[in-house]
């Protein structure tokens, strides 16, 4: 696919590669976040209490479910993004950041 580069077409573009690679640095580090809360609770529970590793693996394997949730959404939104870009049309990205954030909010209140 060729576009001719009139105004701000290569631009758009390149920004939308950009949101796209944000979205793939988001989820590794929410993943990486659930591994590192599962450590941290394992050696939590060995030193202190017994009753926080239960809690350890659901609790890491929510934060890696929301890593790849992020992930899909970025690579679903990318090539949304790029279809409207040819037809000269943007969408607006609203429910979905705003289930993430509430969802991340949500575990950071289980958390501390």
């Amino acid at each position: 696919l060729h576009l001719e580069n009139s105004g701000s077409v290569a631009r758009d573009h390149l920004a939308s590669e950009r949101t796209f690679l944000a979205y793939a640095r988001t989820s590794l580090t929410i993943a990486s976040t659930g591994v590192a809360l599962v450590q941290l609770f394992t050696l939590s529970a060995t030193t202190m209490h017994q009753d926080l590793e239960k809690y350890a693996r659901p609790l890491g394997a929510v934060m890696i479910a929301l890593g790849l949730f992020t992930l899909s959404v970025g690579v679903a939104r990318y090539f949304l993004v790029q279809e409207a870009l040819i037809r000269g049309v943007y969408p607006v990205a609203r429910i979905t950041p705003t289930i993430l954030s509430f969802a991340l909010v949500s575990v950071v209140i289980v958390v501390f």
